[in-house]
């Protein structure tokens, strides 16, 4: 579970992404814990990795769904699989947590496509903007 999170610039939207511990930059997200809903997951990760607390989540549930397969250091074939919500937050302040997570960025979609490591992570970005844009324009 994740959240991709946008603030509002004076010029532009950007997205908040971190480098992970692993060296792969994405977004802020993490597995679930004994007995906690998706949204639960979504918001303890986002705190613990970016220490962002303050959001308003566009909607209550997912609106995208990430999988892509990796080997990991063993040689073994790995498929994740990461469902994301959205939300903008009014504070661009972020404080990572260095045992997760290495640096973070606010970026543009394009800058954000520079940076972000895996393939489908640059899809989600691309249509976490659509979305993003279609609420701003309410």
């Amino acid at each position: 579970m994740g959240v991709i999170v946008f603030y509002q610039f004076p010029r532009s939207v950007k997205y908040l992404i971190i480098k992970h511990r692993k060296g792969h930059w994405s977004f802020p997200k993490g597995h679930a814990d004994l007995g906690e809903t998706k949204l639960e997951t979504a918001l303890r990760e986002l705190k613990e990795e970016t220490g962002v607390t303050k959001i308003n989540l566009l909607k209550k549930r997912v609106l995208l769904k990430e999988a892509y397969k990796f080997t990991d250091r063993k040689g073994v074939k790995i498929l994740k699989k990461v469902n994301y919500f959205i939300a903008e937050t009014k504070s661009k302040k972020v404080k990572i947590d260095y045992k997760e997570v290495t640096n973070f960025r606010w970026a543009t979609v394009k800058a954000g496509m520079e940076k972000i490591t895996f393939e489908e992570s640059k899809s989600i970005l691309k249509k976490a903007d659509k979305i993003v844009k279609a609420y701003l324009e309410k």
